[in-house]
């Protein structure tokens, strides 16, 4: 009798564990299948195409110089309540018939012209044009941290200056990445040579002036640039 209980444990033992060893390999078969027949698919996370995020840029670029040129007259406005005089003519905003005289101030006073922004042509191509107004952006930002000095009501400017440099240098590594940017002409002759309220309001008058022209030629080129870069 133990001989035969002894028996039937041993085929139950042996029993119960090829049945635990089917449903093993069963489970596993089953997870195989699974991952098969369903395999899991993660999603990437969404990359911004380069010609997308430079469009953006640009936008973002084109609005910051458009503010530039409204705020432009209050300042220059500002200024004007000086009334500066030369030749015995108050200067205005309307410096259509001042254009010489105000070249020969400008010179006088050491500051640098801005640089010249042209319509996009095979002499005159996308990087030369973002060089360019990098280059007269970085001027402004000059020019008028010396202005800030001795007259008030420039800071909303120069903050605006500083985030459209930003914007620029953005724009610039994305066209040319790695290269370095040109340095402009140094501001620095100017405040040597503002020895009174009389150069100071010279100088503002300007280089406000000049600013706001340059933002115009600005705000053309970025549409350009922008149309350059959706052509493509």
């Amino acid at each position: 009798m133990e001989v035969q209980a002894h028996f039937k444990f041993v085929v139950e033992t042996t029993r119960d564990s090829q049945t635990a060893l089917v449903d093993m390999h069963a489970h596993a078969v089953f997870l195989f299948l699974c991952c098969f027949l369903f395999p899991r698919t993660t999603r990437p996370a969404p990359v911004a195409h380069p010609a997308s995020t430079l469009r953006d840029t640009l936008e973002r670029a084109r609005m910051l110089a458009d503010k530039i040129a409204e705020q432009i007259p209050a300042p220059h406005a500002q200024v004007s309540l000086h009334a500066t005089f030369w030749h015995g003519r108050v200067l205005t905003f309307d410096l259509s018939w001042q254009t010489g005289d105000l070249e020969m101030m400008a010179a006088a006073l050491g500051i640098p012209p801005a640089p010249v922004l042209k319509p996009l042509a095979a002499n005159f191509d996308v990087d030369t044009c973002v060089s360019r107004m990098s280059t007269g952006v970085q001027l402004f930002q000059e020019l008028l941290g010396v202005l800030s000095a001795r007259l008030d009501g420039l800071e909303g400017l120069r903050a605006d200056l500083r985030d459209l440099f930003a914007r620029i240098t953005e724009i610039h590594k994305a066209i040319r990445p790695g290269d370095t940017q040109p340095v402009p002409d140094s501001a620095a002759e100017l405040a040597s040579r503002l020895h009174g309220d009389y150069e100071v309001q010279v100088a503002a008058q300007v280089t406000l002036g000049r600013l706001r022209s340059f933002a115009h030629d600005l705000i053309r080129s970025l549409r350009d640039i922008a149309g350059h870069v959706t052509a493509r």
